[in-house]
């Protein structure tokens, strides 16, 4: 059976993101679709034929795709869907349908928990026949036997699927928990690796996952609260040995949400990588709670170059309402212990959320100020469908829209406002937040490096498009 996955085009010129825990519109950054990588590599291991097209990547369009699609003629297509770009995204498996009578399939994790917008999506789209509720990997090997087999899929755990007017529901079944025992990703389904790259690292770059699901249930968060699974410490340094060595990988970055959940492991994680002896750089996701110095001096021994941490508000009230669980302690611990071992502290901050006034706003930019991130994001809360936000949000009168293609975190337009600030004074603050942060004079000579033009040349060029971005009010990375 001849199977096509396809990571959809860019949406109105921005890079689109579709992954487990990041489904939307992004800037300056182009990923590879490790979710298809991985189901990709699953499927061919249990023999089936299998093509992908990151047309995100490669920047191909709907046209490209239908000239494949016609040629390879799959039996079944499937695709992954960012949230605020779905409308877009289902016209691949439009054309899938028009084209070759493929069954269609679609993924994403968002809708996957927000039962009302899968069953719309479902009725309204006679081009799309299943959804996949649970990670791919858990799904897809007894689905595409099921399909294969022509077999009843009522039996399939974890998808969703239309009978006649009727949506079909099933029970989910058991997520994989033995991660080291997968295959890697299926990178050589893709011409090359050069087209990927963050905002400070390749090309050639790529994602690495070392753990999946996360234990925490901040109520802002559409990806929280999902059954926590790691890899061996060997598993994920043989892989990241694999890419160095068969794709010339040097840079990437940990996609996972909390790898660093235990310290203890993640220094055996960093050992694992140290014994390796390949010069790597990368970046990972990190919660404050979880830094100590013993830890990241190992992770920066193993080329840890850049931690993101979810600092969210500098008001400990907000914190609070948020179910964040980590204090302005732990944070400027972080901060702290980062700058210690010269690594980039990548602040992430969210405007607007439950409770936010005129002063816990500026709080947060004077915490912002005080961290000296070598990073700072303000982006605007964004009440996914399936978070607790949204419940408070939409029950106090405060949603402005549910046209899910604004739902885009990185916007310059809110979504939302709270009790005390309405969408104009929310845009004005974080305008604020970033004229106070990008435009100071002490930031940008931290930034600096005296022996290192090239740095300083891409930096320049970096900072320069945030800031016209700021004052254009554009979305800002």
């Amino acid at each position: 059976m001849r199977i096509l996955l396809v990571n959809p085009p860019r949406v109105d010129g921005y890079l689109v993101v579709r992954e487990e825990r990041f489904e939307h519109k992004d800037i300056g950054s182009v990923y590879p679709p490790l979710s298809l990588l991985h189901t990709a590599a699953l499927l061919e291991k249990e023999g089936f034929m299998v093509e992908l097209i990151d047309a995100n990547g490669f920047d191909l369009k709907l046209a490209d795709i239908s000239k494949e699609v016609e040629k390879y003629q799959p039996e079944v297509v499937i695709i992954r869907a960012g949230f605020d770009t779905q409308r877009q995204d289902l016209e691949v498996l439009r054309i899938a349908k028009e084209t070759s009578n493929s069954t269609t399939i679609l993924r994403n994790h968002i809708i996957s928990r927000t039962p009302y917008l899968r069953k719309k999506i479902l009725l309204e789209n006679d081009f799309v026949d299943i959804f996949l509720n649970q990670e791919p990997e858990s799904v897809v090997t007894p689905l595409m036997k099921a399909l294969e087999r022509r077999r009843d899929l009522r039996h399939v755990s974890g998808i969703s699927f239309r009978r006649g007017r009727e949506i079909m529901d099933n029970k989910d079944g058991e997520l994989i928990t033995d991660l080291d025992n997968l295959p890697y990703p299926a990178y050589h389904l893709l011409p090359t690796l050069d087209v990927y790259y963050s905002g400070s690292f390749g090309p050639p770059f790529v994602t690495v996952l070392g753990s999946r699901g996360c234990p925490f249930d901040c109520a802002f968060c559409a990806y929280g609260k999902a059954l926590y699974r790691t890899r061996s410490a060997e598993s994920i340094a043989d892989e990241i040995e694999w890419l160095a060595l068969e794709y010339k990988i040097q840079d990437f970055c940990f996609l996972d949400d909390v790898v660093t959940l235990d310290p203890e492991r993640m220094i055996a994680i960093s050992k694992a990588i140290i014994r390796k002896k390949l010069k790597l750089r990368w970046s990972v996701g990190i919660r404050a709670t979880s830094v100590t110095f013993k830890m990241m001096k190992y992770m920066k021994q193993a080329g840890c170059d850049e931690i993101a941490v979810g600092v969210e508000s500098g008001s400990e009230k907000i914190l609070r309402r948020i179910d964040k669980r980590i204090s302005l302690k732990d944070i400027r611990r972080a901060a702290k212990i980062c700058h210690q071992l010269k690594i980039k502290f990548y602040a992430m901050f969210i405007i607007g959320l439950p409770g936010e006034t005129e002063e816990t706003a500026k709080e947060t930019i004077e915490l912002a100020r005080e961290l000296k991130p070598f990073y700072t994001q303000f982006c605007f809360a964004t009440p996914f469908p399936n978070t607790r936000i949204h419940k408070y949000y939409e029950k106090n009168g405060l949603l402005l829209t549910e046209d899910w293609s604004k739902y885009f975190p990185l916007s310059n337009e809110p979504v939302v406002r709270t009790k005390a600030l309405s969408k104009r004074d929310l845009i004005d603050l974080r305008n604020k937040a970033y004229r106070e942060t990008l435009f100071s004079l002490k930031y940008l000579l931290g930034q600096v490096r005296l022996t290192d033009w090239r740095w300083n040349w891409r930096g320049l060029q970096e900072l320069g498009k945030r800031m016209i971005a700021t004052l254009r009010s554009k979305p800002v990375r």
